[in-house]
Protein backbone atom coordinates (compact mmCIF):
# COMPACT_ATOMS: atom_id res chain seq x y z
CA UNK A 1 0.00 0.00 0.00
CA UNK A 2 2.93 2.35 1.02
CA UNK A 3 4.83 1.95 -2.92
CA UNK A 4 0.84 2.85 -3.98
CA UNK A 5 1.25 6.04 -2.11
CA UNK A 6 4.04 6.58 -3.43
CA UNK A 7 4.08 5.97 -6.83
CA UNK A 8 0.89 8.41 -6.82
CA UNK A 9 3.34 11.05 -5.27
CA UNK A 10 5.97 10.78 -7.78
CA UNK A 11 3.36 10.64 -10.78
CA UNK A 12 2.10 14.42 -9.26
CA UNK A 13 5.72 15.57 -8.70
CA UNK A 14 5.91 14.57 -12.31
CA UNK A 15 3.13 16.38 -13.15
CA UNK A 16 3.51 19.78 -11.69
CA UNK A 17 7.48 19.52 -13.12
CA UNK A 18 5.67 19.29 -16.72
CA UNK A 19 3.58 21.28 -16.02
CA UNK A 20 6.01 24.24 -15.17
CA UNK A 21 8.04 23.19 -17.90
CA UNK A 22 5.28 23.72 -20.13
CA UNK A 23 4.57 27.16 -19.05
CA UNK A 24 8.02 28.65 -18.72
CA UNK A 25 8.21 27.62 -22.28
CA UNK A 26 5.48 30.31 -22.93
CA UNK A 27 3.51 28.15 -25.34
CA UNK A 28 6.32 28.31 -27.92
CA UNK A 29 6.71 24.08 -27.43
CA UNK A 30 10.50 24.36 -26.26
CA UNK A 31 10.90 26.04 -29.83
CA UNK A 32 13.78 28.96 -29.45
CA UNK A 33 12.24 30.52 -32.64
CA UNK A 34 9.16 30.49 -35.11
CA UNK A 35 8.66 30.79 -38.45
CA UNK A 36 5.89 33.18 -40.73
CA UNK A 37 5.32 31.50 -44.12
CA UNK A 38 2.68 32.25 -46.69
CA UNK A 39 2.37 33.11 -50.84
CA UNK A 40 2.49 36.25 -52.91
CA UNK A 41 0.22 35.57 -56.33
CA UNK A 42 0.01 37.90 -59.25
CA UNK A 43 -3.74 38.40 -60.24
CA UNK A 44 -4.62 39.60 -63.92
CA UNK A 45 -7.76 41.41 -64.04
CA UNK A 46 -7.69 41.71 -67.57
CA UNK A 47 -8.75 37.93 -67.61
CA UNK A 48 -12.22 36.59 -67.36
CA UNK A 49 -13.39 36.26 -63.20
CA UNK A 50 -12.98 32.55 -62.56
CA UNK A 51 -8.80 33.08 -64.26
CA UNK A 52 -8.79 36.67 -62.15
CA UNK A 53 -10.42 35.10 -58.77
CA UNK A 54 -8.47 31.35 -59.52
CA UNK A 55 -5.95 31.46 -61.34
CA UNK A 56 -3.01 33.96 -59.68
CA UNK A 57 0.40 33.12 -60.68
CA UNK A 58 3.16 33.14 -57.85
CA UNK A 59 5.34 35.69 -58.23
CA UNK A 60 9.20 34.65 -57.99
CA UNK A 61 11.45 37.17 -56.14
CA UNK A 62 8.48 39.10 -54.03
CA UNK A 63 10.01 40.53 -50.81
CA UNK A 64 7.87 40.21 -47.46
CA UNK A 65 9.16 41.48 -44.29
CA UNK A 66 8.02 40.90 -40.68
CA UNK A 67 8.39 43.91 -38.15
CA UNK A 68 8.36 43.18 -34.25
CA UNK A 69 7.85 45.56 -31.81
CA UNK A 70 8.65 45.67 -28.12
CA UNK A 71 4.89 45.54 -26.57
CA UNK A 72 6.41 47.55 -23.54
CA UNK A 73 8.04 50.32 -25.60
CA UNK A 74 6.16 50.07 -29.30
CA UNK A 75 10.35 49.85 -30.29
CA UNK A 76 11.12 47.64 -33.04
CA UNK A 77 13.58 45.01 -31.90
CA UNK A 78 13.17 42.34 -34.97
CA UNK A 79 13.41 43.13 -38.29
CA UNK A 80 13.82 40.77 -40.86
CA UNK A 81 12.51 39.94 -44.80
CA UNK A 82 12.28 36.96 -47.31
CA UNK A 83 12.24 36.65 -51.18
CA UNK A 84 9.64 34.55 -52.64
CA UNK A 85 10.59 31.57 -54.25
CA UNK A 86 9.71 29.78 -57.70
CA UNK A 87 6.53 28.94 -56.01
CA UNK A 88 5.67 32.04 -54.68
CA UNK A 89 6.42 30.89 -51.18
CA UNK A 90 8.44 33.39 -48.34
CA UNK A 91 9.53 31.84 -44.88
CA UNK A 92 10.96 34.27 -42.13
CA UNK A 93 12.19 32.96 -38.70
CA UNK A 94 11.67 35.09 -36.09
CA UNK A 95 13.16 34.48 -32.47
CA UNK A 96 11.32 33.90 -29.75
CA UNK A 97 14.05 36.38 -27.36
CA UNK A 98 15.96 39.18 -29.04
CA UNK A 99 18.57 40.60 -26.24
CA UNK A 100 16.74 40.89 -23.18
CA UNK A 101 13.12 41.14 -24.95
CA UNK A 102 10.93 38.20 -25.61
CA UNK A 103 8.82 38.63 -28.68
CA UNK A 104 5.46 38.15 -28.85
CA UNK A 105 3.85 36.88 -32.54
CA UNK A 106 0.91 39.00 -32.11
CA UNK A 107 2.69 41.42 -32.12
CA UNK A 108 4.62 41.19 -35.49
CA UNK A 109 3.49 43.02 -38.40
CA UNK A 110 3.67 40.71 -41.67
CA UNK A 111 3.41 42.67 -44.95
CA UNK A 112 4.50 42.65 -48.81
CA UNK A 113 7.34 44.87 -49.55
CA UNK A 114 7.85 44.72 -53.03
CA UNK A 115 6.91 42.30 -56.40
CA UNK A 116 9.30 40.41 -57.98
CA UNK A 117 7.56 40.73 -60.93
CA UNK A 118 7.88 44.04 -62.33
CA UNK A 119 4.86 43.60 -65.08
CA UNK A 120 2.55 42.97 -61.66
CA UNK A 121 4.23 45.15 -59.56
CA UNK A 122 0.78 47.31 -57.66
CA UNK A 123 0.79 45.78 -54.39
CA UNK A 124 -3.01 44.80 -53.02
CA UNK A 125 -3.87 45.35 -49.84
CA UNK A 126 -5.56 41.86 -49.38
CA UNK A 127 -5.27 39.58 -46.37
CA UNK A 128 -3.42 43.09 -45.53
CA UNK A 129 -0.74 42.48 -47.65
CA UNK A 130 -0.07 46.52 -48.00
CA UNK A 131 -0.85 47.59 -44.71
CA UNK A 132 0.25 44.38 -42.96
CA UNK A 133 -1.53 41.28 -40.70
CA UNK A 134 -0.76 40.29 -37.56
CA UNK A 135 -0.15 36.22 -36.81
CA UNK A 136 -2.82 35.43 -34.58
CA UNK A 137 -2.71 31.28 -34.33
CA UNK A 138 -0.39 28.86 -35.24
CA UNK A 139 -0.67 26.97 -38.25
CA UNK A 140 1.83 24.24 -37.02
CA UNK A 141 2.89 23.68 -33.78
CA UNK A 142 4.63 20.69 -31.82
CA UNK A 143 8.12 20.43 -29.83
CA UNK A 144 10.72 22.48 -31.22
CA UNK A 145 8.63 23.95 -34.00
CA UNK A 146 5.93 26.96 -34.39
CA UNK A 147 5.07 27.96 -37.58
CA UNK A 148 2.33 30.86 -38.47
CA UNK A 149 0.76 31.46 -41.91
CA UNK A 150 0.32 34.98 -43.31
CA UNK A 151 -1.67 35.97 -46.44
CA UNK A 152 -1.13 35.09 -49.24
CA UNK A 153 -0.62 38.43 -50.80
CA UNK A 154 -1.55 39.84 -53.98
CA UNK A 155 0.38 42.17 -56.68
CA UNK A 156 -1.67 42.84 -59.79
CA UNK A 157 -1.02 44.84 -62.97
CA UNK A 158 -1.15 48.24 -63.39
CA UNK A 159 -4.36 48.67 -65.57
CA UNK A 160 -6.11 46.68 -62.36
CA UNK A 161 -5.04 49.20 -59.85
CA UNK A 162 -7.84 51.93 -58.88
CA UNK A 163 -6.89 54.75 -56.60
CA UNK A 164 -9.83 55.58 -54.77
CA UNK A 165 -13.47 53.34 -55.44
CA UNK A 166 -15.32 55.89 -53.75
CA UNK A 167 -14.33 59.06 -55.56
CA UNK A 168 -14.92 57.03 -59.13
CA UNK A 169 -18.83 57.24 -58.85
CA UNK A 170 -19.24 60.90 -57.15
Amino acid sequence: MAWRTASMLLLVALAVVAAAARADAGGNYGASKFRITGTVLCQDCTKNWNAYAYNAKPVNGSTVAVTCLDKHTGRTVFYGKDATDEKGVFNVEVPYQVNSCQLDPSECLVRLVASGDTGCAVLTNFNGGRSGEKPSRPYRSCPGEVVYRAGPYYSTLPQCDVDDDDKSCS
